[in-house]
Protein backbone atom coordinates (compact mmCIF):
# COMPACT_ATOMS: atom_id res chain seq x y z
CA UNK A 1 0.00 0.00 0.00
CA UNK A 2 1.47 3.21 -1.52
CA UNK A 3 0.94 6.21 1.20
CA UNK A 4 1.27 9.29 -0.47
CA UNK A 5 3.53 12.29 0.91
CA UNK A 6 1.83 15.60 3.01
CA UNK A 7 3.45 18.60 4.85
CA UNK A 8 2.28 19.53 7.85
CA UNK A 9 2.44 23.24 8.14
CA UNK A 10 1.10 25.85 11.27
CA UNK A 11 -0.02 28.67 8.83
CA UNK A 12 -0.02 31.98 9.94
CA UNK A 13 -1.15 35.22 8.37
CA UNK A 14 0.93 38.26 9.09
CA UNK A 15 2.24 42.40 8.69
CA UNK A 16 4.80 43.38 10.66
CA UNK A 17 3.50 41.08 13.78
CA UNK A 18 1.18 38.27 13.76
CA UNK A 19 -2.44 39.13 12.73
CA UNK A 20 -3.99 35.61 12.92
CA UNK A 21 -3.14 31.76 13.01
CA UNK A 22 -3.91 28.28 14.53
CA UNK A 23 -3.91 28.96 17.26
CA UNK A 24 -6.56 32.16 17.62
CA UNK A 25 -8.54 30.04 15.36
CA UNK A 26 -8.86 27.03 17.90
CA UNK A 27 -9.42 29.19 20.51
CA UNK A 28 -12.66 30.96 18.58
CA UNK A 29 -13.83 27.50 17.67
CA UNK A 30 -14.03 26.71 20.76
CA UNK A 31 -15.60 29.63 21.63
CA UNK A 32 -18.05 29.12 19.37
CA UNK A 33 -19.10 25.79 20.13
CA UNK A 34 -18.79 26.29 23.99
CA UNK A 35 -20.11 30.06 24.45
CA UNK A 36 -17.24 31.07 26.28
CA UNK A 37 -13.48 31.49 26.56
CA UNK A 38 -12.59 30.06 29.97
CA UNK A 39 -13.85 26.79 28.46
CA UNK A 40 -12.46 26.99 25.47
CA UNK A 41 -8.97 28.14 26.72
CA UNK A 42 -9.85 24.76 29.51
CA UNK A 43 -9.92 22.51 27.15
CA UNK A 44 -7.17 23.44 25.28
CA UNK A 45 -5.27 23.53 28.96
CA UNK A 46 -4.70 26.94 28.64
CA UNK A 47 -5.09 29.81 31.27
CA UNK A 48 -7.85 31.75 30.99
CA UNK A 49 -5.69 34.93 31.22
CA UNK A 50 -3.52 33.79 28.76
CA UNK A 51 -6.34 33.21 26.16
CA UNK A 52 -7.28 36.09 26.99
CA UNK A 53 -4.23 38.14 26.56
CA UNK A 54 -3.60 35.88 22.98
CA UNK A 55 -7.53 37.51 21.66
CA UNK A 56 -6.92 40.72 22.80
CA UNK A 57 -3.67 41.13 21.32
CA UNK A 58 -4.98 39.34 18.05
CA UNK A 59 -7.77 42.41 18.04
CA UNK A 60 -5.93 45.12 18.24
CA UNK A 61 -3.43 43.80 15.65
CA UNK A 62 -6.40 43.21 13.44
CA UNK A 63 -8.23 46.53 14.27
CA UNK A 64 -11.67 45.35 15.26
CA UNK A 65 -13.01 42.45 17.80
CA UNK A 66 -13.49 38.85 17.29
CA UNK A 67 -15.54 38.29 20.49
CA UNK A 68 -18.36 40.05 22.18
CA UNK A 69 -17.76 39.30 25.56
CA UNK A 70 -21.27 38.76 28.46
CA UNK A 71 -20.60 39.62 31.72
CA UNK A 72 -21.92 36.40 34.29
CA UNK A 73 -24.66 37.43 36.04
CA UNK A 74 -27.78 35.04 37.31
CA UNK A 75 -27.06 33.29 33.42
CA UNK A 76 -23.30 33.30 33.50
CA UNK A 77 -21.15 35.02 31.30
CA UNK A 78 -20.27 33.89 27.99
CA UNK A 79 -18.68 35.26 24.36
CA UNK A 80 -19.76 34.43 21.22
CA UNK A 81 -18.05 35.62 18.03
CA UNK A 82 -18.43 38.77 15.88
CA UNK A 83 -19.80 38.86 12.75
CA UNK A 84 -16.12 39.69 11.21
CA UNK A 85 -14.83 37.43 14.14
CA UNK A 86 -16.86 34.57 12.21
CA UNK A 87 -15.98 35.74 8.80
CA UNK A 88 -12.50 35.65 9.24
CA UNK A 89 -12.38 31.95 11.20
CA UNK A 90 -14.40 30.74 7.83
CA UNK A 91 -11.80 32.26 5.78
CA UNK A 92 -8.87 31.12 7.11
CA UNK A 93 -10.06 27.69 7.48
CA UNK A 94 -11.04 27.45 4.25
CA UNK A 95 -7.43 29.31 3.33
CA UNK A 96 -5.73 26.89 5.31
CA UNK A 97 -7.36 24.05 4.11
CA UNK A 98 -6.83 25.18 0.51
CA UNK A 99 -3.02 25.60 1.19
CA UNK A 100 -2.40 22.22 2.69
CA UNK A 101 -3.93 20.66 -0.45
CA UNK A 102 -1.50 22.29 -2.82
CA UNK A 103 0.97 21.77 -0.41
CA UNK A 104 0.49 18.04 -0.50
CA UNK A 105 0.40 17.81 -4.14
CA UNK A 106 3.72 20.40 -4.33
CA UNK A 107 5.41 17.44 -1.81
CA UNK A 108 4.55 14.59 -4.54
CA UNK A 109 5.80 16.45 -7.14
CA UNK A 110 9.07 17.87 -5.79
CA UNK A 111 10.03 14.41 -3.44
CA UNK A 112 7.89 11.32 -3.99
CA UNK A 113 10.69 10.36 -6.85
CA UNK A 114 13.49 10.79 -3.85
CA UNK A 115 11.41 9.78 -0.95
CA UNK A 116 10.19 6.35 -2.12
CA UNK A 117 7.66 4.66 0.77
CA UNK A 118 10.21 1.52 2.00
Amino acid sequence: MERSLKVRASLRIVRENKLFGPGVAQLLEGVEELGSLRQSAARMEMSYNKAWSIVHGCEEELGFALLERRIGGAGGGGAVLTERGKTLLVRYRAFSNKAHELLDRMAVDYFSDILKER
